[in-house]
C-alpha cells in the first residue's frame, strides 16, 4: 500500500472547523479559567491553532472524533499534523513550537476529561495525554519536585509521630545498650513479644495460635523496621548474636538536617518496600507503588476505578494480573491503616510525608531494585495463583523454567 504524502496543514480548515464547532465555546471558556494563556497569543488563538490541527487531522484519519481520540490517532497527530505545521510556519525555532502545538493538545485532552466530554475509555485518555507529552519525567523526579514545597516543620510534624519512627523508638527503649539475640533472627520471640506489648497502636496478635511469643518473620512490618534500623545504623548488628544501639541512634530524632534526612530514608523506605519480599522475590507493590504515590502528590489520586483500570489493562497476564493488584489494594490498605496513606480510596499521601517517599524513590532508581521481572526469586504471589488454577506441582517447575524462576 503506497505512503499517503498529502500535507494536512494544506487540506480544507472546514474539517477542523466541524470538529471543533461544539467544543470551541466551552474549551475557550476553560481556558479562561485554568491556564495562564500569553496575553499576546490569547484563547482565540489556541483554539485556531486547534483547528488548523483538527482539520490536518481529520485528512489523514477521517474517522479520528475529537472526543475519542484513540492513540493511533494521536501518533498521527505526533508524527506527522504537528511536524506539518512547524514546517509550513517556517519558524525560526521548531522545537519550541511543537512542544507549544503538543502542550494545546494535552490541554484540549485534560478539558476534555475534566469535564466529562471525554467519550473513549479512561485508558486511551490516559495514554493519548502521555504521548502528546512526549517522554514523561521520572517518577522520582515528579517525587522530588513536590516534596521542594514541603518545609521542614512540617515534614517533621509528620514524621515524627509517623508509625515506622514510633516503631524504631520502641525497638531502641527494649535494646537499651544492647541485647542477646538468636544468630537466625534479629529478634528472639520473647523480644518481639516485649516491643509489640510496649507499643501504643493497633498491632497484630502477639502471641499465636498455641499462646507463645510470636516470632519476627510473623510480623513483617516489624521486621521491616529492624532490618531498615541496621541499614541505617539506628541499630548495630554486626555481631549476629548481640543487637545494640548504632552510630547514628543519638540524635537522631532532633529537628536538624542530618537526623531528618536519616528519618526520610527510614519512613520512606518503610513505605515503598513490601515486607513480604524483603529477602527476595517481585512485588507487583514494589514496582506500582511509587506511580500511585507521583498520582497523588500532583493531585490525582488513584482510586478504585484506576485499581480495577489497572486490571484491565493487564488482562494480557491472565489470572495473576487480578492476584498481583489484589495484592496491591491489600498493601494500599495496610498503609491506611498504619496512617501514612489515606485509610480509603482515593490514597493520598499527607504532604509532611513527600519529602521522605521522594528520598526513597530516588534510592530505588539509583539501586535499580526491580531489576528483571523476576530479580533474584519469583513473584511472591505466583504459588497462589497457579494454586487457584489447579496447577500441581510438576507443572509449576516447568512454569518456574520456562519464565526464568529456577
Amino acid at each position: 500500500m503506497a505512503h499517503d504524502d498529502t500535507n494536512p496543514v494544506t487540506e480544507s480548515h472546514a474539517l477542523g472547523e466541524r470538529a471543533m464547532a461544539e467544543l470551541r465555546g466551552p474549551f475557550t471558556a476553560w481556558l479562561e479559567e485554568n491556564v495562564e494563556v500569553d496575553e499576546e497569543v490569547g484563547p482565540e488563538a489556541v483554539v485556531e491553532a486547534l483547528t488548523v490541527g483538527a482539520g490536518g487531522l481529520l485528512t489523514l484519519r477521517p474517522g479520528a472524533v475529537l472526543t475519542r481520540l484513540t492513540p493511533e490517532d494521536v501518533d498521527v497527530l505526533v508524527t506527522r499534523v504537528i511536524p506539518a505545521l512547524v514546517e509550513d510556519s517556517g519558524t525560526p525555532e521548531p522545537e519550541e513550537m511543537a512542544e507549544d502545538l503538543a502542550a494545546i493538545w494535552w490541554q484540549l485532552l485534560t478539558f476534555l476529561g475534566e469535564t466529562g466530554r471525554w467519550q473513549g475509555s479512561a485508558g486511551d485518555l490516559e495514554t493519548c495525554l502521555v504521548l502528546v507529552a512526549g517522554e514523561p519525567p521520572e517518577i522520582a523526579e515528579v517525587l522530588a519536585a513536590a516534596a521542594e514545597d514541603v518545609d521542614a516543620d512540617e515534614e517533621d510534624d509528620a514524621v515524627l509521630a509517623s508509625f515506622p519512627v514510633r516503631a524504631a523508638q520502641a525497638v531502641l527503649a527494649h535494646v537499651g545498650e544492647g541485647i542477646a539475640v538468636p544468630d537466625d533472627a534479629e529478634l528472639s520471640a520473647d523480644d518481639v513479644t516485649a516491643v509489640l506489648a510496649s507499643f501504643e497502636h493497633r498491632i497484630p496478635s502477639t502471641v499465636d495460635a498455641d499462646g507463645e511469643p510470636t516470632e519476627l518473620e510473623d510480623v513483617p512490618w516489624l521486621r521491616q523496621v529492624v532490618l531498615l534500623m541496621i541499614a541505617l545504623d539506628l541499630l548495630d548488628g554486626e555481631d549476629e548474636t548481640f543487637l545494640a544501639p548504632g552510630p547514628e541512634a543519638e540524635g537522631w530524632l532532633a529537628r536538624e538536617p542530618e537526623p531528618r534526612e536519616l528519618r526520610r530514608h527510614l519512613v520512606g523506605r518503610f513505605v515503598l518496600d513490601d515486607p513480604e519480599t524483603l529477602d527476595e522475590g517481585f512485588s507487583i507493590s514494589d514496582a506500582v507503588l511509587p506511580t500511585i504515590l507521583a498520582s497523588a502528590v500532583t493531585g490525582h489520586p488513584f482510586d478504585d476505578a484506576a485499581l480495577d483500570e489497572l486490571v484491565d489493562s493487564a488482562a494480557g497476564l491472565g489470572p495473576a494480573a487480578g492476584v498481583a493488584v489484589e495484592e496491591l489494594r491489600a498493601r494500599l490498605s495496610d498503609l491506611g491503616v498504619l496512617g501514612l496513606l489515606s485509610a480509603s480510596a482515593p490514597w493520598t499521601l499527607a504532604r509532611g510525608f513527600w519529602p521522605a517517599v521522594a528520598a526513597a524513590a530516588e534510592s530505588h532508581e539509583e539501586d535499580d531494585v526491580l531489576g528483571d521481572l523476576f530479580g533474584d526469586g519469583e513473584p511472591h504471589w505466583l504459588q497462589g495463583v497457579m494454586g487457584q488454577l489447579g496447577v500441581g506441582d510438576d507443572q509449576m517447575q516447568q512454569i518456574r523454567n520456562i519464565l526464568g524462576g529456577r
